[in-house]
């Protein structure tokens, strides 16, 4: 147990030089290149630090674990918006500009509602719900490709770094953050095995936290740093790109392990799994409300949300266990 503890210290470690070299990376190569902050958090540093919920996904659901593997992308959304933004908001407070990230929050409430709905009306998750998440991916870099071109790029500073520079240690960075989250998970697994853990209950807390540490330690350093829009941009994009790209990546690794199975996961009566989607789209909503409405994370705010997170939590553990 001992030397699971260190692994995890370890994995810990590297992951807050990797987020502080990727978000000064992601920085640097926005200004260099005149690009919007915004879109580098939204694109490079939130798909960057979604590579560990993807890999863990697809190996778990290609070797029929899909339960266990749609339990880590409801667990990471969870705790993306309600820890990632919660500590945020205790540890400083975070802007939310609205009118640079309305899209953004309005792909997060619909990206939330369509798992929902399928698990709700359908009862299961079928290889046919790729559609409307393949739908919503293009939708979604549609809307990121638009504001992209009406941006007006800025003349660079000579006092950044070089652009290959700036790559390079974005690069660095995000092999830091997926050697950290690798660490990590492995230490997480190891000992929710030792203690006889069930596998979706697993994917829901020890995993889900476990690949969602990048995420928030890149954003908790970006606010940190003062660049809040990388912040916001790195958990949204995450959230997005979880259920959108995540999840369609872990139901299509599904059937290329299972090809005569067209109906991925059958939901059971006491079946958590609509109930996690349902806390995925609620926290979605109450975000979305509270953006629209202050704009910002205040300390309050952020240890309402940390509180909400481990209610749940509890409450899920308590009648899981």
């Amino acid at each position: 147990m001992l030397m699971l503890i260190l692994i995890l210290v370890g994995g810990c470690i590297l992951l807050y030089a990797g987020a502080t070299w990727l978000v000064r990376g992601a920085s640097e190569l926005a200004t260099a290149l005149g690009i919007p902050k915004a879109i580098v958090g939204l694109l490079l540093v939130a798909f960057g630090t979604s590579a560990p919920e993807l890999i863990v996904n697809l190996i778990a659901a290609y070797d029929g674990e899909t339960s266990f593997a749609l339990a880590n992308v409801s667990g990471s959304n969870l705790t993306n918006l309600l820890i990632g933004f919660g500590l945020c908001g205790i540890l400083g407070g975070l802007i939310i500009p609205w009118r640079t990230f309305y899209l953004d929050l309005w792909a997060l409430v619909l990206s939330a509602t369509i798992p929902f709905v399928i698990l709700l009306w359908h009862g299961d998750m079928p290889i046919v719900a790729v559609a409307p998440l393949f739908v919503g991916v293009l939708g979604y870099i549609w809307t990121i490709r638009r504001r992209f071109q009406e941006h007006v790029p800025v003349e660079s500073d000579a006092d950044h770094l070089h652009p290959a520079l700036s790559s390079l240690l974005f690069l660095l960075g995000a092999t830091l953050l997926y050697g950290g989250g690798h660490l990590v998970l492995t230490g997480a697994i190891d000992i929710a095995k030792k203690l006889s853990i069930e596998a979706s209950l697993v994917g829901l807390t020890l995993v889900a936290a476990g690949t969602s540490i990048p995420d928030a330690v890149a954003s908790i350093v970006a606010a940190r740093r003062g660049e809040d829009e990388i912040a916001v941009g790195n958990l949204l994009g995450s959230n997005i790109a979880n259920i959108l790209v995540v999840l369609s990546g872990t139901l299509l690794a599904a059937w290329t392990g299972a090809p005569d199975e067209m109906v991925l996961v059958n939901l059971e009566a006491d079946d958590w799994t609509v109930w996690d989607y349902t806390a995925v789209l609620a926290a979605s909503v109450g975000f979305f409300g509270a953006a629209a409405r202050w704009e910002r994370i205040g300390r309050f705010g952020g240890l309402l949300m940390i509180t909400c997170f481990f209610l749940y939590m509890g409450l899920r553990v308590f009648f899981s266990v």
